[in-house]
C-alpha cells in the first residue's frame, strides 16, 4: 500500500495523459484574450474528440433542428463556451482507462453533477464559474487513480462508504493517509494545469483547513457533498435540510438562496451524459 501520493503515482504503470487541446483550453479558462477560434481549429485535428462531440450534438440530448457536420458548425450553433465544456469532458473521458470492479460510468455521472453544481454555486458566490465547473468535472479523477494504483484498498474504501457512517475523505485519510482530492490535484500538477485549478482541487476536500481557502474550493466541496448524497439515494429535501454550515457559510449566500433556488438545479440533466453512450 502506498504511504504517500508520490508512491501511489510510482505504482501506476502508465499515468493517463490528456490531449494538448484539452490542456490548452483548461489553462486559458481565466484568460479573456484566449483565441478560442484557433482552439476550435485544433479540436478538429483531434479526430476522436471531434467525432464524439459531433455525435453528441447531433443526438437527442441537444435536439438541434438540423445535423451538424463540423466543429465550426457546432461553435456557430452552441457557442464557444459550450464547445469548451464538451472538449474538456470528452478529452478527460477518453484519457481514463477501464478499471476492473469500478463503475466508471457512475463515477463520470457523479462528476458531471458536481461540475454543474460547482458552476452554479460559483456564479451565486461571484467567483470564476469556469474554473469551478472544470474542478468539479475533474474531482473524481483522484478516486480513479487510487483504483488503478491500489485496487484492493480502493474497493475496501468503497465498501466503507456504501456502509455509511463516515465520509469518504475520512476513510481515505485513515486508510491511505491522503485524500482522493489531493491525488487529483497532483495529477493536474503533473499535467501542467493552471495553479488556480490545482489549488481549488487540493483545498476542496476540507477548505476550512487551508490557511487561505478560496471560495472556489468551498463551491466544489459543497457540490461534491451534494452529489455524493444523491448517489446514496438521498432526497433533495433531506439534502437541503442537512447542508453543513461549515461549507455553506464561507460562500456568503443569502439565507434562503439554496432552499429556494437549488431544487431546480438538482433536477437538471447533464448534456454530457451522451458522451458515455
Amino acid at each position: 500500500m502506498p504511504t504517500s501520493i508520490n508512491q501511489l503515482f510510482d505504482q501506476i504503470h502508465k499515468i493517463p495523459q490528456v490531449p494538448e487541446v484539452v490542456r490548452s483550453i483548461i489553462n486559458q479558462l481565466n484568460n479573456p484574450n484566449a483565441d478560442m477560434l484557433n482552439i476550435a481549429r485544433d479540436v478538429e485535428k483531434e479526430q476522436v474528440i471531434a467525432l464524439k462531440i459531433l455525435r453528441l450534438v447531433n443526438s437527442a440530448h441537444f435536439g438541434l433542428s438540423r445535423k451538424i457536420g463540423s466543429i465550426n458548425e457546432a461553435v456557430a450553433m452552441l457557442g464557444l463556451n459550450q464547445l469548451k465544456t464538451l472538449v474538456i469532458a470528452s478529452g478527460m473521458i477518453g484519457a481514463m482507462p477501464e478499471i476492473k470492479n469500478f463503475d466508471v460510468k457512475r463515477s463520470w455521472q457523479n462528476s458531471f453533477r458536481t461540475a454543474a453544481y460547482s458552476k452554479w454555486l460559483a456564479e451565486q458566490a461571484g467567483v470564476a464559474a469556469d474554473i469551478a465547473y472544470t474542478a468539479g468535472l475533474l474531482s473524481n479523477l483522484g478516486n480513479v487513480l487510487i483504483h488503478i494504483a491500489c485496487p484492493s484498498e480502493a474497493n475496501e474504501i468503497d465498501q466503507h462508504v456504501k456502509a455509511g457512517g463516515a465520509e469518504r475523505l475520512d476513510i481515505e485519510k485513515n486508510r491511505l493517509g491522503f485524500t482522493s482530492q489531493q491525488v487529483c490535484a497532483e495529477l493536474c500538477r503533473r499535467w501542467r494545469f493552471a495553479e488556480i485549478l490545482i489549488e481549488t482541487l487540493e483545498q476542496s476536500a476540507e477548505p476550512w483547513l487551508s490557511e487561505q481557502p478560496n471560495k472556489l474550493s468551498y463551491a466544489v466541496c459543497l457540490a461534491g457533498w451534494i452529489s455524493e448524497r444523491q448517489d446514496r439515494g438521498m432526497e433533495t429535501a433531506e439534502i437541503l435540510a442537512n447542508l453543513p454550515e461549515q461549507i455553506t457559510g464561507p460562500l456568503g449566500f443569502p439565507a434562503d438562496l439554496l432552499n429556494e433556488k437549488m431544487p431546480a438545479v438538482l433536477v437538471q440533466k447533464s448534456e454530457l451524459d451522451g458522451l458515455l453512450d
